[in-house]
């Protein structure tokens, strides 16, 4: 990952160095249980985003670094409350805060989380104000939904609509708020935000794959994915367990999916000028997206 996005490696650095000043400006007995979360095998592929069509969109302008560190605290902190909703013991190898201690404190840290990113929404405007709330409230509403359909089988139309209002909105909430900084063509705009949004999808049914295969907390907590959705439609009267069916056929069929949208986000781009961001970007996608 280094060498794809060393063009925007001092952007990067910056981004790292500010966040920490971010993580340790409020100290509590959580702080380094915090910091360790925050940088212990991070993917950062929102902030890397806003970075990428910073440069490719020409746009010059310090609110970028507030909006990536803002992406990323709110991402964060949406991962944390999520563990909780899931009861995950472990993420990225490391106790989970609901575990290590419990579900009231692993809400507040995850609070917390939120109320640094609102200072850092603050630094900016109006106009990004208002996109970070509607994203953030429609991820929000997204989330109550699925946990309503909980224990449900519901068809690939249903099950790819709930998975760009949860995942998307948090990829996309960043070039938005870049398009508040400065006139941007409204065809550029469509095909960027197009690209994003076949992007978020691919990259979340490939992570509904990964943790599907390693036997995750989806299947037990009654959150049906895009494998077992596949089952159901071959297998309408069948018993579902994980352990005792073969499911390559479906986890393969699932990784066509993935690919399908790779391939279509990558169209959106044609048009874009060219530009070693654009390449970065291409390699980006085609890297964290194959199977």
């Amino acid at each position: 990952m280094d060498k794809i996005v060393f063009p925007i490696k001092k952007e990067l650095e910056n981004f790292e160095k500010k966040l920490e000043e971010i993580i340790l400006s409020e100290k509590n007995f959580l702080t380094c249980d915090l910091r360790n979360f925050i940088f212990t095998n991070p993917k950062r592929l929102r902030p890397i985003f806003v970075f990428l069509f910073s440069k490719i969109l020409k746009i010059q302008d310090s609110k970028v670094l507030d909006i990536a560190l803002i992406v990323e605290l709110i991402h964060s902190a949406s991962l944390i409350h999520d563990d909780i909703i899931d009861e995950e013991k472990t993420r990225r190898n490391h106790p989970t805060f609901f575990d290590k201690y419990n579900s009231k404190i692993a809400v507040l840290e995850g609070d917390f989380l939120l109320s640094l990113a609102l200072n850092q929404i603050a630094k900016t405007n109006i106009d990004i104000s208002r996109v970070f709330a509607k994203r953030i409230k429609d991820t929000i509403q997204a989330e109550i939904i699925q946990n309503e359909n909980l224990n449900k089988i519901c068809d690939l139309n249903c099950y790819i609509k709930k998975t760009k209002e949860k995942t998307a909105n948090l990829f996309l909430v960043g070039l938005e708020a870049l398009f508040c900084l400065v006139k941007i063509d409204e065809k550029i705009k469509e095909n960027v935000l197009s690209f994003m949004e076949n992007y978020s999808l691919a990259f979340q049914i490939k992570n509904d794959i990964d943790n599907f295969k390693k036997n995750s907390s989806d299947y037990k907590n009654g959150n049906y994915t895009l494998p077992v959705i596949y089952f159901f439609m071959e297998n309408h009267t069948a018993e579902f367990n994980q352990k005792q069916l073969n499911f390559e056929k479906y986890i393969q069929k699932s990784y066509k999916k993935v690919d399908e949208y790779r391939i279509f986000a990558l169209k959106f781009l044609e048009e874009l000028e060219n530009s070693e961001y654009k390449e970065v970007l291409i390699k980006l996608t085609n890297e964290t997206l194959r199977s």
